[in-house]
C-alpha cells in the first residue's frame, strides 16, 4: 500500500505536465482546503455543543464545501476542475464572512475573519479579478455596515469600530493587491528570461538555426511521427566546401558570413514542414519529414545550383561559395544514428568526387 505523506498529500492533482504557476495554485487550493475544512469543523462543532445551532450548522456547511472544492481538482485534473474548485472556495469563503459580519459570529469577532479574504482573492483570482471580487466585497460589507439603523445587522457595532474595521480592511486589501501585482509581474519576467535561456541553449547565435541540441529534440519528434506513420523521412548533410581556407584567407569574421549566407539559401529553400540546423562547425543538417531519398535529392540539387550560382563579395571580392550533400532515407531497417552515419558517408563520398557533389546513400549499397 502505497504511504501518504504531507507533501504528496497536498500535491495532489499537481501533474509534471501542468505549468509551475497552477501546480502552485493547486497546491495552495488544497492547502486552504484542508486549514478552511479543519477550523470550520471544530468551530462549527464547537458552536453546536455551545447551543449557537445556527452559527454551527453554517460552520459545517463551509466545512463540507471547502472539502469539495479540494475533492473536486483532484477528481477532475483539468481546467475546469480548477477553475470551479477556486470559484467553490472563494465564495464560500465570501458567503461565510458575510454571514459573520452581520451575526457578529461568537461574542462579535465573527469580523476578525474578514482579513482572510484579500490574499486569497488576489492569489486565487490573480491581480484583476482579485481586485474586481475585493471591489465588489468591500462595497457589500460597506452597505451592510453602514446600513440606515444597522438595518442589514443582526447584531451592534460601534460607529468608530465599523470606521476602523472598513479602513484596516482596504489596507489589507491594498498590500495583497500590491503583493499580487509584484508577483505576477516578477513570474512573467521570470517565464520570459527562462523562454530567452531556453531559446539561447537551443540555437546557434551565429545563423539563428537549430543548434545540435535543439535539432536533437526535434528529430525525436519525427522519428516517433516516423515510426507511427511510415511516411518516409530523409537526412541531408550539408557542408561548405573548402572552408578551412576561407577562414584562413580571409578571416573567421568573413568565415562566419559566407555559414550566415549558407544557412539563409537553406532556409529559403526548404518547405514550412522542413527543418534545418547548424550540425556543428561548417556543417548543416536538414531534416525533411514526408520525403523520400529521390525527392530529398532533388531539393538538395536546387540549393546546390542556388549556392553556386549566388556570388558572396568578402573584402571586396568576389569569391564562390558550394557545397556538398550526403543524403539518407529513414525506414525500418535505418535507425536514426544508422541514418546519420550513412548521411556522413555519403558527404564523404561527394568530398571524395570532387565537392560540390550530391551522393546518396542509397547509391552507395
Amino acid at each position: 500500500m502505497r504511504q501518504i505523506t504531507a507533501n504528496s498529500f497536498f500535491k495532489r492533482g499537481c501533474h509534471p505536465d501542468f505549468d509551475e504557476e497552477t501546480n502552485r495554485r493547486i497546491l495552495v487550493v488544497n492547502l486552504f482546503s484542508f486549514v478552511g475544512y479543519t477550523i470550520t469543523l471544530v468551530l462549527g462543532f464547537y458552536a453546536l455543543f455551545s447551543g449557537t445551532w445556527t452559527l454551527g450548522f453554517s460552520l459545517l456547511t463551509a466545512s463540507l464545501i471547502f472539502f469539495l472544492a479540494s475533492q473536486i481538482q483532484v477528481a477532475y485534473r483539468n481546467k475546469v476542475g480548477q477553475v470551479v474548485s477556486v470559484y467553490l472556495l472563494t465564495g464560500c469563503l465570501m458567503g461565510l464572512e458575510t454571514y459573520l459580519l452581520v451575526t457578529g459570529g461568537h461574542d462579535n469577532t465573527g469580523p476578525l475573519w474578514l482579513y482572510i479574504l484579500p490574499p486569497v482573492a488576489m492569489f486565487f483570482g490573480g491581480f484583476k479579478r482579485g481586485l474586481i471580487v475585493m471591489a465588489v466585497f468591500t462595497l457589500l460589507i460597506t452597505i451592510i455596515l453602514f446600513s440606515p439603523h444597522g438595518s442589514l445587522l443582526l447584531t451592534h457595532y460601534s460607529d468608530s469600530f465599523k470606521t476602523r474595521l472598513l479602513l484596516s480592511f482596504c489596507t489589507v486589501t491594498f498590500l495583497s493587491a500590491f503583493y499580487e501585482s509584484s508577483r505576477q509581474n516578477t513570474y512573467e519576467m521570470m517565464r520570459m528570461l527562462s523562454a530567452q535561456f531556453e531559446q539561447q541553449a537551443l540555437h546557434d547565435t551565429l545563423t539563428s538555426l537549430p543548434n545540435r541540441r535543439g535539432i536533437s529534440q526535434l528529430l525525436d519528434q519525427e522519428i516517433k511521427r516516423h515510426y507511427r506513420t511510415q511516411i518516409p523521412l530523409t537526412l541531408i548533410l550539408v557542408d561548405v566546401d573548402k572552408f578551412k581556407q576561407i577562414n584562413d584567407t580571409y578571416g573567421h569574421n568573413n568565415g562566419d558570413i559566407v555559414l550566415q549566407r549558407t544557412a539563409q539559401h537553406l532556409r529559403q529553400n526548404v518547405r514550412r514542414q522542413d527543418i534545418v540546423s547548424r550540425w556543428g562547425g561548417e556543417e548543416f543538417l536538414m531534416v525533411l519529414p514526408e520525403t523520400s531519398e529521390q525527392s530529398a535529392a532533388i531539393l538538395a540539387e536546387k540549393v546546390r545550383k542556388t549556392l553556386e550560382n549566388t556570388a558572396v563579395w568578402l573584402e571586396e571580392r568576389e569569391i564562390k561559395v558550394t557545397a556538398s550533400f550526403g543524403i539518407c532515407e529513414i525506414n525500418s531497417d535505418i535507425s536514426l544514428n544508422r541514418g546519420l552515419s550513412l548521411a556522413d558517408k555519403a558527404l564523404y563520398k561527394a568530398k571524395q568526387l570532387g565537392r560540390n557533389k550530391i551522393v546518396c546513400a542509397h547509391d552507395m549499397a
